[in-house]
């Protein structure tokens, strides 16, 4: 099952990256076009999986309960406008 979304996440300028089941899998890493995938799978999706992807970041998230909550929803916001597919 996948989301639909697609990016740069492997080191390509182009999109390498696709979800699959919430999580990214590297298009560059099949023997053959539309083959079976081989590389991935331990990145969170931005699009699917925005909250797992935040807390796996480098996003250092301080203060209070409260004002981390706001800035988490703030991120979750920011990350799903751009990877919105």
């Amino acid at each position: 099952m996948t989301c639909g979304y697609e990016g740069s996440h492997f080191g390509a300028r182009y999109p390498d990256a696709t979800c699959i089941d919430g999580y990214l899998w590297d298009l560059d890493s099949c023997d053959e076009p539309g083959g079976q995938l081989f590389s991935g799978g331990d990145v969170p999706c931005p699009c699917c999986n925005t909250r797992e992807y935040i807390e796996g970041g480098d996003h250092a998230l301080s203060g209070n309960a409260r004002q981390r909550r706001a800035k988490t929803r703030a991120l979750i916001r920011k990350v799903q406008s751009w990877a919105s597919p």
